[in-house]
């Protein structure tokens, strides 16, 4: 395995465990290196939607793919990428109401097939409620600018989401997608359910299902949990 996904809503601990996995594969020999999701010198999708086209926004990103899947093919480095599959890509064609999200995600899968990729899928059991604790815990200010950024989409005009309750519901909708296309999908996922302050099992749950050979001994995993903290 060259590559590993790591996806879920706002607060579900997906860079945590980005880094996290990174760390512990360092520390048992393993090339590896992550790439957070709003990182300047992503080597995915664009810096910014608003640099390009709406219409052309899904092409750039396979392009972006594209390019990633030729250099990386060869070398030997684990790559872990947060938030590239779904939140910056498949989440933005929502909001804009985009009808060609599954032709989109077969592209996606059918480029990345090379790598023999992984999903990790951080799923809380309720969208709704994990998107009203993430908000407590981000706070006031975080929450107002994202509530009224969604609530200018086309999205959420055309079903009337509005404010906060509207931002819920639509991180909600995003969840469903997202379970859809998990469910078709043909590499491999790992399903782990998202529960703030458990990191340690998350990481454990990862690491256990995705197996590399030369670090995923769940022995080895407790020591270096350990080391971690």
């Amino acid at each position: 395995m060259r590559l590993v996904l790591i996806e879920g809503l706002p607060g579900t601990g997906k860079t945590t465990l980005a880094e996290r996995l990174c760390t512990l594969a360092l520390h048992e020999g393993c090339a590896s290196r992550w790439y957070l999701e709003e990182a300047a010198d992503h080597p995915v999708h664009p810096r910014s939607p608003g640099a390009i086209t709406l219409e052309d926004y899904p092409l750039r990103c396979l392009q972006g793919w594209e390019r990633f899947a030729n250099e990386v093919r060869s070398d030997d480095t684990l790559h872990i990428l947060e938030g590239s599959a779904f939140q910056s890509t498949v989440r933005f064609m929502m909001e804009q109401n985009r009808a060609d999200i599954d032709d989109y995600f077969r592209r996606f899968e059918e480029i990345l097939a090379p790598l023999r990729p992984a999903l990790i899928y951080l799923r809380p059991e309720d969208a709704a409620s994990h998107s009203r604790a993430a908000a407590a815990h981000r706070g006031s200010d975080w929450t107002r600018k994202v509530a009224a950024y969604l609530e200018q989409t086309p999205y959420a005009r055309r079903h009337g989401l509005r404010g906060e309750i509207g931002m819920h519901r639509f991180w909600a909708d995003y969840a469903h997608l997202c379970d859809a296309l998990v469910h078709v999908l043909a590499m491999p996922v790992v399903k782990i359910t998202a529960e703030p302050g458990h990191e340690n099992r998350v990481l454990t749950e990862a690491v256990s299902a995705i197996s590399p050979t030369s670090w995923a001994a769940r022995e080895r995993v407790a020591r270096q949990l350990k080391a971690l903290e």
